[in-house]
């Protein structure tokens, strides 16, 4: 398995996507998607740390 850098908020919202979706589905670790859910959850943690995500409340604040 291979995870490619989350590079661009599109790359960031389809990495998010699928986390739902295999959260959803409640794989066990070790198992193929349950590394897969991991290996999607730190690339979006990176970008996460590299980018200043807006909550919504603060943008209504303004």
């Amino acid at each position: 398995m291979q995870v490619a850098p989350i590079f661009t908020e599109a790359d960031y919202k389809r990495a998010l996507d699928e986390i739902r979706r295999l959260v959803a589905a409640e794989p066990d670790l070790g198992m193929p998607d349950g590394e897969w859910l991991e290996a999607l959850t730190s690339a979006a943690q990176v970008f996460e740390e590299g980018h200043r995500l807006l909550d919504p409340a603060d943008i209504a604040a303004r």
